[in-house]
């Protein structure tokens, strides 16, 4: 455990030197070792160990080290009961911006004049998951846009000995069911060529992340430099 004192130490170093704090507040979690992904819902847990005038609880995080620079996550929180042992809760949505393989949270206990604090006791990981690649659903050869070409490139995945590799058969699933098959070979020409056929489903026409019903994968798309 971290547990430090906030700047009036400093001012008590003139009158007999500045002593080690005791663990006024104590961090319980997230406390070290932990994984997390951004966006995840985070509970940040800690409690008093010494009772105060409590005021407020402030809190932070920080990717670099436990002695910061500290980033805000919130400040002001209700002080509630300052008793010792009753846990104190806030619920943190991890932000991008948070994402690290070293990371630590920070509570500090606001008694207005003599402040405590304390922080993780070990760094935890926050990992930003890959983005999904985006694509338009139907252009199978991957040349922007919706023609005879990608029935064609479909069929020929699915039938010639050494086919060139699609770029992306999420695209190629043309009809949404969550695989490449003729189907959706069919589902292209009669789309390109039979008055009142449906369109293909989203993603189309714009670039988007399908929601089909299985995720074949996209090596690449002209929707992703």
């Amino acid at each position: 455990m971290h547990t430090k004192i906030w700047s009036l130490w400093i001012g008590l170093a003139f009158f007999g030197g500045a002593h080690s704090a005791l663990a006024h507040c104590q961090l319980d979690a997230p406390n070290g070792g932990e994984s997390f992904q951004v966006g995840d819902n985070v509970s940040i847990e800690w409690h008093v160990t010494i009772p105060h005038d409590l005021l407020a609880w402030n809190l932070w995080y920080s990717t670099e080290s436990d002695a910061g620079p500290w980033i805000e996550i919130a400040t002001g929180l209700p002080a509630e009961s300052p008793a010792v042992g009753v846990p104190h809760f806030y619920d943190w949505t991890i932000p991008s911006e948070a994402a690290g393989s070293t990371v630590w949270v920070r509570v500090m206990m606001d008694n207005g004049t003599l402040d405590y604090f304390d922080e993780s006791d070990a760094p935890f990981t926050i990992i930003d998951p890959t983005p999904a690649v985006t694509f338009v659903r139907g252009d199978a050869n991957g040349d922007g846009g919706i023609n005879v070409g990608d029935p064609v490139a479909i069929l020929a995945q699915l039938f010639e000995p050494s086919p060139p590799t699609l770029p992306c058969d999420d695209a190629a699933d043309t009809n949404g069911d969550g695989a490449m098959d003729i189907a959706d070979a069919v589902y292209a020409l009669s789309y390109l060529f039979l008055t009142g056929s449906p369109e293909p489903p989203a993603p189309f026409p714009d670039c988007g992340v399908g929601p089909g019903i299985g995720a074949l994968g996209c090596a690449s798309s002209i929707c992703t430099p």
